[in-house]
């Protein structure tokens, strides 16, 4: 079968292709890419030089960990972690320092610190949601802290994965005999529009679904309650992956880097083979 492509979804922060005539090991390994090992920027390091407010240090720096940061520019920029593993933070070409001064003057009211008030060394490199809560200061308090961020992966630590949902599923496909339901079974399916309609119309016909859907409400009507009116089943030619940003990377900067990363973990493996092929000579 032909290797065939095809965008279905592309907005602000997901993306949902069809695969057609791949194997499923390879949609699920960019599916496991997407999530462990494309790089991503987050805070590492946090050095405190002075905080009196009743937020401890250590919240503080959890909390400045898990900031979404912008990576577009970043991951061609830097350095991988995997050559900055024993590199210190004033290595320019690993890290980014992050400083944060504040202090709220006894006669104003309290204020909240948020992302929008770090300052960063590279101005490529800034929180994706500014309006982030970090901590409250109350008057007469004071923060002052420097902190470090550098290229990760998710396999390393969550902070650095650049997706919030990454899925992958066969094309469910539903074959419907509108004329043989009954009105229990199109109360059943009546949050599957598609179904419902063609029930509705009484006719025959196979509903293709090219978006990720939650198939086990149509598997239970189809055992429960619709007999033969309706039949799930899966087309395991084409697959489905749907991959949410969390607005570190665009999306289809997400999947372009998973496939790079499978390119050159596939080269590896094919040099080792011959490698192993010439030592059996």
């Amino acid at each position: 079968m032909k290797e065939d492509v095809e965008v279905l979804e592309l907005n602000g922060s997901r993306i949902t292709l069809l695969l057609e005539g791949f194997h499923i090991a390879f949609g699920n390994a960019i599916r496991r890419l997407v999530l462990s090992d494309v790089p991503t920027m987050a805070v590492d390091y946090v050095y405190f030089y002075d905080n009196t407010t009743n937020t401890y240090d250590e919240i503080i720096a959890h909390r400045l960990g898990l900031l979404t940061l912008k990576s577009d520019e970043a991951i061609h920029k830097y350095k991988p972690p995997e050559e900055c593993k024993d590199k210190d933070e004033t290595n320019t070409e690993c890290f980014v320092q992050v400083y944060l001064e504040k202090s709220v003057e006894e006669e104003l009211n309290g204020l909240y610190i948020k992302a929008s008030d770090l300052k960063f060394s590279d101005e490529a490199i800034e929180p994706v949601y500014l309006d982030t809560p970090i901590a409250f200061m109350a008057p007469g308090q004071r923060i002052h802290l420097v902190g470090y961020a550098r290229l990760g992966r998710g396999k390393e630590h969550g902070k650095w994965s650049p997706a919030s949902v990454s899925i992958l599923q066969y094309m469910p496909l539903v074959d419907v005999k509108g004329d043989v339901a009954s009105e229990e079974c199109l109360k059943c399916v009546s949050s599957y529009k598609e179904v419902s309609e063609a029930i509705k119309s009484k006719e025959t016909k196979t509903i293709e679904y090219k978006k990720n859907i939650n198939t086990s409400g149509l598997r239970y009507c189809e055992e429960s309650v619709c007999n033969d009116a309706i039949k799930v089943r899966y087309d395991k030619s084409r697959l489905l992956l749907t991959v949410e940003s969390n607005g570190s990377l665009g999306p289809q900067q997400i999947i372009l880097e998973a496939s790079k990363i499978l390119d050159k973990r596939v080269e590896k493996l094919l040099e080792a083979l011959e490698e192993m092929g010439e030592d059996n000579e």
